[in-house]
């Protein structure tokens, strides 16, 4: 019995079409021996058709995957697979082969476990390799399961890319382990997903505010049951849109490359409310409350993590403020660029903003302000809805209206890259 593992846009893949592929992969036999002795396999593919069973037969053969964002460039690709010590590309699909990657800067030695490895986002600094266990992935994945609580009836439909620890583990392999086949959908279709969720009344959407924004804005009958988002804070404003819709509930979960899930809230309601920690984390430092943040700090087998984020406890709940790289000083005094974009994304007409740091030849550090809003939307009028909303000292100094703001090469928004930007002018 072909027993369904998964589905990708509508086509639904088993064990033994899992099989047939990796037959079809024969040009990777041959390396059967090295993938045991540690080697790494850079992986850059869009198709989850392609990249989850490339990634599971990675897996069986005892290998390590570097999963690259499946739009990034040839020449980056490679780059990146050089720095990351790997001896082969696989290039937007398998049966084009692999391309040998050679004079590696890393050498990766055969005590090695077979990992996933990716980069980090890079939002702050220059992206740094991250390598996770397949073990440790497992354990994530059991305390994760035991976290959000889903029965078999609810499907799991992800249109967050699979290339990143999201889609693949939250999305795609915890819901495999939990014996449900999860629906993977081409995030650049949102029309299909809209016909995919039409026919799957009850189901679990895995996206990142931004695409859960636009999946929700097309005109439909759907009543949508729940919605998960990470990769971010979601915005207030958008927390407002979607939680009426959700029938079932509004999801968001909490954190790093390094750790996978940190954190989950079950009922989202406070955009800043990261919920409480999965079972496997233990919790090494946070503030005692928004007066009084400090960096979280976790530990997680043995391993202790600082995530960089300012947050603190309270009843359980961890709260974040904002990335410790990110804070504001405004003459002396502290903004938080999340709870602004908070204020900001509550005035009709925004759909996305993002504030950061600007200087002021006089006052210093100052608040700045760039957004996505409807044609009609003046820089004056955002600035008002602050001086309402806000003490002085955090209404942005300057906000610019543009047509989309500006990502890094894994779909991010930089504020590093803002700052410096508007240093520069």
């Amino acid at each position: 019995m072909n027993k369904n593992l998964f589905a990708y846009n509508q086509t639904y893949f088993g064990r033994d079409d899992l099989e047939a592929r990796w037959r079809a992969w024969g040009l990777l036999q041959h390396t059967r021996e090295a993938w045991k002795s540690g080697k790494r396999l850079a992986v850059c593919i869009s198709n989850a058709a392609e990249l989850v069973p490339l990634v599971l037969y990675l897996k069986e053969l005892g290998a390590s995957a570097l999963l690259l964002h499946g739009e990034t460039p040839l020449e980056t690709a490679k780059t990146l697979s050089q720095e990351a010590g790997c001896i082969g590309l696989v290039y937007q699909s398998v049966d084009s082969g692999y391309l040998p990657i050679a004079g590696s800067e890393s050498d990766i030695t055969s005590s090695q476990e077979p990992s996933i490895c990716m980069f980090s986002s890079g939002t702050t600094g220059k992206p740094k390799l991250i390598s996770r266990s397949w073990p440790s992935i497992e354990a994530e994945i059991t305390a994760y399961n035991a976290a959000i609580g889903l029965d078999s009836s609810i499907t799991p439909i992800v249109i967050s890319p699979v290339s990143h620890s999201y889609g693949l583990i939250s999305g795609v392999l915890a819901a495999m382990a939990r014996q449900v086949v999860p629906h993977v959908a081409a995030y650049t279709n949102p029309k299909l997903t809209l016909a995919l969720l039409r026919d799957t009344p009850k189901h679990i959407v895995y996206g990142v505010p931004m695409t859960l924004h636009v999946l929700t804005s097309f005109p439909s009958d759907i009543r949508f049951y729940q919605f998960m988002s990470s990769g971010a804070p979601m915005p207030q404003g958008l927390i407002d849109k979607l939680a009426p819709m959700a029938a079932g509930g509004l999801l968001q979960q909490y954190g790093c490359s390094e750790a996978g899930c940190i954190s989950m809230n079950r009922s989202l309601r406070n955009s800043a409310d990261i919920g409480k920690l999965l079972g496997h984390i233990q919790l090494v430092e946070a503030g005692s409350s928004p007066d009084v943040p400090k960096e979280l700090v976790i530990a997680v087998q043995n391993q202790v993590i600082r995530t960089g984020d300012l947050a603190y406890q309270d009843q359980g709940a961890l709260h974040l403020l904002s990335r410790a790289d990110d804070v504001i000083n405004v003459s002396g005094l502290k903004v938080y660029p999340l709870e602004v974009e908070n204020v900001i994304s509550q005035l009709d007409g925004i759909k996305e903003c993002v504030v950061y740091r600007g200087s002021h030849p006089v006052m210093g550090e100052i608040a700045c302000c760039m957004v996505v809003a409807d044609p009609e939307m003046e820089p004056e009028t955002i600035r008002a809805w602050c001086i309402q909303k806000l003490p002085p000292y955090k209404v942005p100094s300057k906000v610019a209206c543009v047509a989309k703001l500006p990502r890094n090469a894994t779909g991010k928004i930089s504020r590093k890259l803002l700052e410096e930007a508007e240093l520069s002018q």
